[in-house]
């Protein structure tokens, strides 16, 4: 028993000494070494001890002695305490020679646990007053050989002393264990794998689990939903219900829909879906005749174009037919897609929704989960409150759920047969923003007058109520009357000094110039709208200025896309063609506005040609304007897109050849400079030409004896290309013809031989009226023809001004119209 009593004694001496020299008390540590030791010696294999600068301790299972060396002096303190601790345990327990020992596996095992503990410790904030070294010191295992070595710490600096915590000294000194080749006090196993490369492949292994994180939170919402926010309440319906369906097959997290997001009342609401645009893996098109008549959806579908032009693997689009567009609306870059697109509008047409969905949910489902990467299912749908809580006081109309509307109608005093049928159709506030009198009675069976009169009454007293409301100050700003002669510019903060000079030039020329707070930018881009939204509102016209910061400045797109929003009239100063490096959505927004080339051209010319488009030279009495000045000032304005492509190279100054024209210009000699003007104006547009004006011969005659009235139409001669055999083949290549009607064109054989070409080729003719010409002058077959269209006059300056973008509209249809076919 005293045997038992004594080595008690010594193990909870040797746990006090440890203690103590964890709290710096004890400067020695010869008698608790002796002890440890000693007792160490006597249980295992060979055991050294270096003390002091100047001394070691060494003790072999062999050799029981003790070899003390130099002349003694303080030992330092260890910067691995806990390991010490272990020391001692190990010492006390090395007695019991029946104790339980932990087989290989086991101590694998703990090992692992260990390292990942004390990694996921050293990223932590230390806590020095709960850190328990006891408790980690029981979890490791009792080595079976060991080697105790206490180094010389003299050389250290003074701040390497006493920079321990009571967990590790890892987190006082993360760069020092790399460092040391030595630790103070090493306790190694030689069955054991390194820590060394325990804590590395623990390393790599957090740095997996995070980059696989990481990388799942930047694929959330890859999946985009583009449809156009006029769409009607069947058409909204059915986006919904599709939406729904999909989400159900464990797509909830994956899918991006704006009502979804509750962010249909966000003033960023349109830049939010744009961003969304830009990142999606995969985009579900809904096309109707309000997809390419709105200019949100339309713009999407442009920017998810440009990406594929740019990427052909960046994403993948489904699209969907839901009912056909007028074919002169749809741009000629989404035909392809309407070839392809589930049609919806054939034997589908007359099915239900729900039905419509099921049709599309089965035929894209497969397809659509290769681009999902959350596949979780969608939250629970809570039932609904069997009592009203007047909740659906505190939100706005658009996030009204179905148990929401249900309260507001019972509030009206709606009966619950009619409250019943928009529950069965599971109308909410989205689907209610769309409701009209007609879908009322057609869909949802409510022919009572009166209650529909109330119900769309009570819809727009409570939009009207909620318009007043602070947060909702961008639809106040969109029903604000702008100024004229107010201009806004919108630049990046880091061309500051460009944009104080542009504005003193356009103060000079009378003008009312206004900007963004240079001051106040704002903590979010909700806020940066909020502070500089009023002043965007006064203004009739925005300059975008483009330079290299233009090219990713976060404020030119939202201030830009928030422009549009508010249907302002956006000019753009080019400063530097950063076409290819600019944002498909601002590619898609401002491709088609108008653009002047500040880059190449003189600044003094530019200037006035921007001056001429934001405030044109109004009539002055007594002062004619020369139509080369209005020539110039045309010239100068085109289109961003084309001019970017034409400053980068890519449009070619050589007319095109007979494949490529999809106008056909037919025209008379006299009238030659007028003809050029105009095959100027529509390439400009983006609407290749073909005339003779430059093929180089004789000019067209005006006499039935003509230049080529004895070729023939059917021959062609590979070795000489002959006029006529270019103009049978221009002509059946092209899309629509205009012809310039004069009193001498009516007369001339060669353009008679012109409009029965077209006409025999079925081609759309628009007649330009260049000069008076009374019909009944023309040849009978020819009077014929041209009185089954509508000409547009252009005879005189107030009259060109005035048709002139009648017939690019008209040109635009008609090419529309051809390429559909």
């Amino acid at each position: 028993m005293s045997g038992v009593g004594d080595d008690k004694e010594n193990e909870d001496s040797n746990v006090q000494n440890t203690a103590a020299l964890v709290n710096g008390q004890n400067g020695k540590l010869e008698t608790w070494l002796e002890t440890a030791v000693t007792k160490e010696a006597l249980a295992s294999g060979a055991n050294e001890v270096d003390l002091g600068p100047n001394e070691v301790l060494s003790v072999s299972a062999d050799k029981m002695g003790k070899t003390v060396t130099g002349d003694g002096g303080e030992v330092a303190h260890d910067e691995n305490v806990e390991e010490k601790k272990e020391v001692v345990d190990n010492d006390v327990n090395s007695q019991d020679q029946d104790g339980e020992k932990m087989d290989s596996q086991e101590k694998e095992e703990a090992m692992d646990v260990s390292q990942v503990k004390s990694k996921e410790d050293s990223n932590a904030v230390p806590d020095l007053d709960n850190a328990c070294p006891d408790e980690q010191c029981e979890d490791e295992a009792a080595p079976k050989a060991m080697s105790i070595e206490i180094k010389d710490k003299s050389s250290k600096q003074p701040d390497d002393v006493n920079h321990f915590d009571s967990v590790s000294n890892i987190k006082s000194h993360p760069d020092k264990e790399k460092k040391d080749t030595k630790k103070d006090v090493k306790i190694m196993d030689e069955n054991k794998p390194e820590k060394s490369t325990l804590n590395q492949s623990s390393s790599q292994a957090n740095q997996s689990r995070q980059a696989q994180t990481s990388r799942l939170k930047k694929m959330k919402k890859g999946i985009f939903v583009s449809y156009s926010p006029d769409a009607g309440f069947l058409e909204r319906r059915f986006v919904v219900e599709t939406v729904r369906q999909l989400k159900e097959n464990n797509l909830a997290e994956d899918i991006w829909f704006d009502k979804d997001e509750k962010n249909t009342d966000n003033p960023c609401w349109f830049s939010m879906r744009m961003e969304a645009v830009e990142k999606c893996r995969a985009a579900i098109l809904i096309f109707s005749d309000s997809y390419f008549t709105c200019p949100v959806s339309l713009y999407e579908g442009k920017a998810l174009i440009e990406r594929l032009a740019m990427d052909s693997q960046a994403l993948k689009i489904f699209p969907i037919l839901y009912r056909h567009p007028d074919i002169t609306d749809v741009p000629k870059q989404f035909c392809d897609f309407l070839d392809a697109a589930i049609d919806l509008t054939g034997e589908h047409a007359k099915k239900s929704a729900a039905e419509k969905t099921s049709v599309v949910v089965g035929a894209i489902m497969e397809d659509l989960e290769k681009y999902a990467t959350i596949h979780s299912a969608p939250l629970p749908v809570s039932p609904p409150d069997s009592e009203f809580t007047g909740e659906f006081k505190k939100r706005k109309i658009c996030q009204w759920s179905a148990s929401d509307l249900q309260e507001w109608l019972f509030n009206l005093g709606i009966k619950e047969f009619y409250r019943q049928s928009l529950a069965e159709a599971m109308v909410d506030g989205f689907l209610l923003m769309s409701l009209t009198d007609h879908d009322m009675v057609a869909h949802l069976g409510i022919e009572s007058r009166v209650v529909r009169k109330k119900i769309m009454q009570q819809i727009l007293h409570t939009l009207d109520r909620e318009h007043k409301l602070p947060d909702n100050w961008h639809l106040r700003a969109r029903a604000q009357r702008a100024k004229p002669d107010v201009v806004y510019i919108i630049y990046d903060p880091a061309d500051v000094r460009l944009a104080q000079n542009l504005k003193a030039d356009l103060k000079a020329k009378n003008m009312q110039v206004i900007h963004h707070d240079t001051v106040k930018l704002g903590r979010s881009k909700e806020e940066f709208l909020q502070i500089n939204g009023s002043h965007l509102a006064t203004a009739s016209h925005v300059i975008v200025l483009l330079t290299d910061a233009a090219a990713g400045s976060p404020f030119i797109f939202h201030e830009v896309l928030f422009a549009d929003w508010l249907g302002k009239k956006v000019v753009t100063a080019m400063f530097r063609n950063i076409w290819p490096g600019l944002r498909s959505a601002l590619k898609a927004v401002l491709g088609d506005c108008p653009a002047v080339d500040f880059e190449s051209k003189m600044y003094p010319e530019s200037l006035d040609v921007l001056e001429h488009q934001i405030k044109p030279l109004r009539r002055v009495p007594g002062v004619v304007l020369e139509q080369a000045y209005l020539n110039k000032m045309a010239d100068g304005l085109k289109p961003l897109e084309a001019l970017a492509n034409s400053r980068g190279g890519a449009v070619s100054a050589s007319p095109p050849s007979e494949e490529e024209a999809q106008v056909f210009i037919s025209y008379q000699w006299d009238m030659q400079t007028k003809v050029d003007e105009i095959q100027q104006l529509l390439e400009r547009a983006g609407f290749p030409c073909w005339a003779d004006i430059a093929m180089g011969g004789p000019p067209r005659g005006s006499s039935s004896r003509s230049n080529r009235s004895s070729v023939a139409f059917t021959h062609v001669d590979s070795a000489s290309e002959t006029l006529a055999g270019q103009i049978q083949r221009t002509m059946k290549a092209c899309h629509v013809v205009v012809c310039c009607i004069t009193p001498k064109y009516l007369q001339s054989d060669n353009c008679a031989k012109d409009l029965t070409l077209a006409d025999a080729f079925h081609k759309p003719i628009i007649p330009l009226l260049l000069r008076y010409a009374p019909a009944e002058s023309a040849p009978n077959y020819v009077r014929r023809i041209l009185l089954r269209y509508s000409y547009i006059d252009l005879s005189n300056e107030r009259l060109y001004k005035q048709n002139i973008n009648v017939l690019l509209e008209r040109v635009r249809k008609a090419i529309s119209s051809a390429m559909l076919r």
